[in-house]
């Protein structure tokens, strides 16, 4: 077990005032089996009054509404939480077994599970995800800004690059088809500046954690912020606004450390 402290900050800039800006932001990590949430505190520039809701996939929603003009808006979370990775969560969901929209795979990535299935006589679903990640790990290449957040896993795959985020789509669609309940998470790290998003995959006992992108198993270093089919379901920040701006910018940062127990 491990006792983390984190921080997760966002900056976004508009080119022009925009209104009416209604925003819904996952950055609250929820409790549950494997992280007890010691505290945590969101802070909201300019301030907005909020409510939070909890969606159809357990994910902590906190919703804003900002009428005036503004050209930013600011949110940072911090706070300390308990991980301990060696007990599991059993909130299945039947809709974990299907492909997504952007994890359903193409000619390339059916392909290449044909071709590499046969190598692996295990099957125990622990066997088969770690094969599978080390797999994609000799396959892909990290690159950032290579794709976006609408890359789907067959685009990323056909150029053998991306990010985080496109292994995990990836993978979820080589276990998926390989008929193993798997799911998309997105959260804190210590290997990483930004944000992360690895995947859990469905056992007898429960989920288990696994990260495509450095093809490890996850750790008490790992803090949940949000789960679902794909990154879609997941985003940590959405919003809808009015305005005459042509474009954003976005600044992420974020911070996990933490002693053992």
């Amino acid at each position: 077990m491990k006792k983390l402290n984190f921080s997760f900050s966002t900056k976004l800039t508009f080119d022009n005032y925009v209104h009416d800006h209604s925003i819904a932001l996952r950055c609250i990590p929820p409790e549950t089996e494997t992280q007890h949430i010691l505290s945590c505190y969101l802070e909201i520039s300019p301030m907005v009054p909020t409510e939070q809701t909890t969606d159809a996939f357990g994910n902590l929603v906190t919703s804003g509404y900002l009428k005036n003009d503004h050209r930013f808006l600011d949110f940072e979370v911090s706070g300390c939480a308990e991980i301990d990775c060696g007990k599991l969560r059993r909130d299945f969901m039947p809709c974990y077994r299907y492909q997504s929209p952007l994890t359903k795979p193409g000619d390339q990535i059916r392909a290449f599970y044909e071709s590499i299935k046969g190598e692996c006589t295990a099957t125990s679903p622990e066997e088969r995800a770690a094969f599978f990640s080390e797999k994609l790990f000799g396959r892909m290449s990290y690159v950032r800004d290579s794709t976006t957040i609408r890359t789907t896993a067959e685009e990323a795959f056909s150029q053998h690059k991306g990010v985080c985020q496109d292994y995990t789509h990836i993978f979820l669609s080589l276990l998926r088809m390989d008929g193993i309940p798997c799911r998309y998470i997105a959260g804190l790290s210590s290997c990483d500046g930004e944000t992360h998003s690895w995947a859990e995959y469905w056992t007898e006992d429960g989920w288990r954690g696994i990260d495509p992108t450095n093809n490890c198993p996850t750790t008490d270093y790992y803090l949940v912020l949000s789960q679902g089919r794909d990154y879609s379901d997941c985003a940590i920040d959405r919003g809808v606004m009015l305005g005459a701006y042509t474009r954003q910018m976005q600044l992420i940062a974020s911070n996990l450390s933490g002693e053992t127990y």
